[in-house]
């Protein structure tokens, strides 16, 4: 763990022409981020700066002027390390740390250091072990560095051992395999969760968003959760469930997930896809929108590309969009948000509870959308049929006939076409 406050440079490479990648974020929201991301660990960023590259040098990424730049900023201000807040070859990433005679860090393995530090149950340390991994695999070059997997948080500071290139290829691939295999472990123990509450008539809503928008702050207020919400990135890492039982919203799951983030590393998305798959069993995706952050709608375009990115389809029955830390703003801009929200958008304030009821009862209408009332026949020798419906649907007055029973529920249209299809094998 971090024992000093370590001092560091940022460096974000604005790569040009065909080089350029398709980004919803531009170069100085990105860096911004990135001092925000080194910040959260506890390292004071002395000073950051924007390259532009419109050739990147194979060897160091920037070219000899700018790395001469950076060498000098690195001896006038002493930092312990460098962070460039892109993603390094394993050679360029060497190349520099001889020219630079510090430790270089890229945004992948920065982001990774900050998971390592949050995860706070079995699987979600298993998840940020496995990403870094994978992230390390990519990374070993002859001539290097050995495997050193026991530094912890930060692992980047410190001097470079021996290489043994091979051995720590089989070491990391034999380390991936033991993961893989526990974490299937969780997945299977998750599956047989899941068909449990498939077998009650539970509408389950998932809430995402950006990383710090505010979703624990609004899980809790939600869910009457009493746990602190930290104003930190990435605070929850691993997937939390509760019942949400407010006026007429009755048999409701709540899933608090991870939060999401501009260029999420793709090691991170690998390694998390079984947590984030409960995204793609929700009834209901809940998007938690910081209105009052200055990069909300870049946000929200990161936020819905990761959704698509997992499976998940989005449509007006299954959407709806928070726009959260409205007291944050000025009345005046809140004034014209209101007259500009959409249909699937709630303006609240999570921390304050302003705008809750309008979210209960935007809620209460997707759920409403997806159940039924229907009234249905059977002969009394189907006690199977009606045990499930008992099961999977809210029973709201049944009536006894000579030759059949008239029930009258409410009950989801996903279990209603389960239960046609059930009497159709019968």
């Amino acid at each position: 763990m971090i024992n000093k406050t370590y001092k560091s440079i940022v460096c974000h490479p604005d790569l040009r022409n065909k080089f350029k990648k398709k980004s919803t974020i531009d170069s100085t929201d990105c860096i911004n981020e990135a001092i925000l991301l080194a910040n959260s660990l506890g390292i004071k960023v002395q000073f950051s700066k924007i390259y532009k590259i419109d050739r990147p040098n194979n060897s160091t990424l920037f070219n000899n002027g700018q790395v001469e730049l950076i060498n000098n900023k690195i001896k006038e201000l002493n930092v312990d390390f460098l962070i460039i807040d892109g993603k390094l070859s394993p050679i360029q990433q060497r190349n520099l740390e001889k020219r630079l005679l510090v430790k270089v860090i890229d945004r992948t393995r920065l982001i990774l250091d900050i998971f390592e530090k949050r995860a706070a149950t079995r699987e979600g340390a298993l998840q940020v072990e496995l990403a870094q991994l994978e992230y390390q695999k990519t990374r070993l070059v002859k001539s290097w560095t050995h495997l050193e997997r026991q530094r912890g948080s930060l692992s980047f500071i410190g001097g470079p051992g021996e290489s043994q290139l091979e051995i720590d290829r089989r070491l990391i691939n034999g380390q991936i395999i033991k993961i893989k295999k526990k974490l299937r472990d969780f997945k299977n123990t998750r599956s047989l969760h899941r068909n449990q509450r498939d077998k009650k008539p539970y509408f389950i809503i998932a809430l995402v968003g950006y990383t710090n928008a505010g979703k624990s702050t609004l899980f809790n207020k939600l869910t009457g959760e009493n746990t602190l919400s930290k104003n930190m990135l990435f605070a929850t890492l691993d997937t939390k469930m509760k019942k949400l039982n407010k006026g007429s919203l009755k048999n409701i799951i709540l899933t608090d997930t991870v939060g999401f983030i501009s260029e999420l590393p793709t090691e991170l998305i690998m390694s998390f896809r079984s947590t984030l798959e409960e995204i793609n069993y929700a009834d209901l995706i809940i998007n938690v929108r910081d209105i009052s952050s200055g990069y909300t709608e870049v946000q929200n375009i990161d936020v819905i590309n990761t959704i698509k990115e997992i499976g998940k389809e989005i449509n007006d029955n299954n959407y709806l969009e928070i726009l959260n830390k409205v007291d944050l703003i000025e009345k005046n801009y809140s004034e014209l948000i209101k007259k500009n929200i959409a249909k699937n958008q709630v303006m609240v304030s999570a921390a304050t509870g302003q705008g809750m009821s309008d979210l209960y009862a935007a809620i209460e209408k997707k759920v409403n959308n997806n159940f039924e009332i229907r009234r249905i026949k059977l002969k009394y020798n189907k006690s199977a049929a009606e045990s499930w419906l008992h099961d999977n649907a809210i029973i709201l007055d049944k009536k006894y006939y000579a030759d059949h029973i008239n029930i009258k529920l409410k009950i989801s249209k996903k279990n209603h076409a389960r239960f046609q299809s059930m009497l159709i094998a019968r």
